[in-house]
């Protein structure tokens, strides 16, 4: 299985990644991470592009945010984000 590799870009707080690949179902648009993060915080990779906040998804609640696309199966998804 292919990874894509990005340079994790650092804001001065350490970073929290996740992979949640493996909750992608080809209808899910609403994703959980394990942790509250700080709003505004959040970056979102689908298969390696990073996503634009409030174009391409929006941050829900502190632990989830929706996307308007739909991730497929073999795509991937990867955030990071700062912990509350």
């Amino acid at each position: 299985m292919a990874r894509f590799i990005y340079p994790k870009i650092q804001t001065g707080a350490d970073m929290t990644e996740e992979d949640l690949t493996t909750y992608i179902n080809g209808e899910r648009t609403v994703f959980t991470v394990a942790n509250s993060y700080e709003g505004g915080t959040l970056r979102v990779y689908w298969n390696g592009q990073r996503q634009v906040r409030g174009e391409t998804f929006t941050e829900t609640t502190s632990t989830t945010f929706t996307t308007t696309f739909i991730p497929l199966t073999g795509d991937f998804l990867i955030v990071d984000y700062t912990q509350a």
